[in-house]
């Protein structure tokens, strides 16, 4: 055996790696779409180094195949850095596409990016724990927990910290803007900026405060792309219900849930929570934790009437139905099987949040329908494709959804066709105008899936997630036996989740999140284990 030591193997890869690539891979080029350039490597590359490198030369190379050399790549703009718009840069990236992320904030994560000093204007708050376990809120491609003995539910910390460590490992980041404002949408529909007329390109302008986000005037940037993905969220534009007499009596504070952050400032107070969700729900817990009391006005909340009126209670918090109007004296009346009508000092309202686009506006010149209220997007086909134009696409829409492998399979599916357009191959392909028009329209008319039919339900899932799931699998070609098998896993799990959270007081001790989950996908199965202690997390 000869005593010289060996050169590492990742370092032979790295060297042959760079002499088979095309030229056009050994380097990215700041003047793809702008593309800020990947960071030169100091010193020699490392095996991880390495591995993203020859994941990156097998995309470009598969752009190379799927495109002939008089067609020009395709050009995608992703609108947000979130949980949605980073599993579809990754998913464009995956298959060849170059993306261009424009991110509004200075970092990656959207709403699970996290920021004390503007808290007040932002959904996440410092004392969130996930209702979802990990090992199936994670990335179908980037597991996630699954150890059995740390717990399963997680702090918004540890999402992000699963988020960042998914950029790195996919080389994400070197595709995003940040500081990027979007402004204006519009889809060009001259013939000369049509493929066909189906899918025209879309202009996009965008001012640039730079990575930091301190300049103070942005630089005005425009560019026209071959689709865009809107992936920006629906956590921003709070949703407060008209009740009667509440600008008019009320003489206490009012806050929407997107305000909360530190429960101590509700200290010694008389607090009404309105909506008793999964939001609401866990803030009149850590609320109730300073507050003298508190009232949890939910639409769920069981008939009063078989306990003389009086509000369902469990130490200082009180379940009530839902509220009706704020009476002349300031005091609170509630569904008239309640008899308790407290004067509160403040109002939380948890009632959710209206969907936003702020660049498709009135200059604008898409049809696309969001009113405040509502909560439907509309017209669109299976509520991922703009019905009339479907190089337009809106990823995450859906709510009461295990969010980020579903975004996956929607990513899979509108880059599916972005590769097959109008092709004839047996893959499944988009069906015509007039059939998307026609089904967008039944949906929006739809009401969601609930037997009770409402239009603020157009996007809800609930239990009928699994089947949106499979459906997307199967627009987007991915469906097989083993993808059956892992949603058949996270709907075990979700299942078991829910169930244990169900029949508890709202409010209440929430020892469901004690559990640690092991999947077992083979059988679409788990195991669970009850965690006694808090210990540190191994995310």
């Amino acid at each position: 055996m000869s005593s010289a030591r060996s050169t590492p193997i990742y370092l032979i890869a790295w060297f042959l790696l760079f002499l088979l690539a095309p030229d056009s891979t050994r380097s990215f080029s700041p003047h793809v779409h702008g593309i800020i350039p990947m960071n030169k490597s100091r010193g020699p590359p490392t095996e991880g180094t390495v591995k993203r490198a020859a994941r990156r030369s097998l995309c470009l190379s598969a752009a190379t195949a799927a495109r002939s050399s008089h067609q020009p790549p395709l050009k995608v703009a992703i609108i947000g850095a979130g949980a949605a718009g980073l599993v579809t840069a990754r998913v464009l990236l995956r298959n060849g596409i170059q993306p261009i992320i424009l991110e509004k904030d200075t970092d990656i994560g959207g709403v699970w990016n996290y920021q004390r000093d503007n808290s007040s204007t932002r959904p996440m708050y410092r004392g969130l724990r996930t209702n979802l376990p990990r090992e199936i809120m994670a990335y179908r491609e980037f597991p996630w927990g699954g150890d059995g003995v740390t717990r399963s539910f997680v702090t918004h910390g540890q999402v992000k910290d699963y988020l960042k460590r998914y950029t790195k490992e996919f080389d994400i980041e070197n595709w995003i803007r940040f500081g990027c404002v979007v402004r204006h949408l519009q889809v060009l529909t001259d013939k000369a900026s049509c493929v066909n007329s189906q899918w025209p390109k879309i202009r996009l302008e965008w001012e640039d405060f730079g990575k930091s986000g301190n300049n103070e005037e942005g630089i005005c940037c425009r560019d026209d792309f071959d689709a865009v993905c809107v992936c920006n969220g629906h956590y921003t534009t709070p949703f407060v219900p008209e009740i009667p007499g509440l600008e008019q009596f009320f003489q206490g504070k009012i806050y929407h849930s997107i305000e909360y952050d530190d429960p101590s400032i509700f200290k010694d107070q008389i607090v009404l929570c309105i909506g008793g969700r999964a939001s609401g729900s866990d803030l009149a817990r850590e609320i109730s934790m300073y507050a003298k009391k508190v009232y949890l006005s939910d639409t769920l909340c069981p008939d009063l009437s078989e306990q003389n009126g009086q509000p369902i209670e469990e130490g200082n918090v009180a379940w009530v139905p839902t509220t009706m109007a704020v009476n002349a004296d300031s005091t609170i009346a509630f569904r008239k099987d309640c008899r308790d009508s407290p004067n509160v000092d403040c109002i939380m309202f948890c009632s959710g949040y209206d969907y936003h686009f702020p660049f498709i506006n009135e200059e604008s010149n898409v049809d696309l329908s969001a009113l405040a209220g509502e909560r439907r997007v509309m017209p669109l086909y299976e509520q991922l494709w703009h019905a009339k134009y479907p190089s337009l696409t809106f990823v995450g829409l859906q709510h009461s959804i295990v969010p980020f492998p579903f975004f996956e399979l929607q990513a899979e599916a509108l880059v599916s066709q972005l590769q097959n357009g109008d092709s004839t191959s047996d893959n499944w392909t988009l069906p015509p105008l007039d059939v998307r028009i026609q089904a967008a329209e039944v949906d929006a008319k739809g009401g969601g899936p609930n037997e009770v039919k409402r239009v603020q339900d157009t996007h809800f899932l609930g239990n009928f997630q699994w089947d949106a799931c499979l459906k997307y699998s199967k627009f987007a070609g991915v469906y097989n036996k083993k993808l059956q098998k892992y949603i058949g896993t996270n709907k075990a799990i979700y299942d078991h989740a829910s169930k244990t959270r169900k029949g508890l007081f709202p409010a209440g001790i929430d020892s469901y999140r004690s559990n640690s989950y092991v999947r077992d996908d083979e059988h679409e199965s788990f195991q669970v284990n009850f965690i006694q202690e808090e210990i540190a997390i191994d995310v």
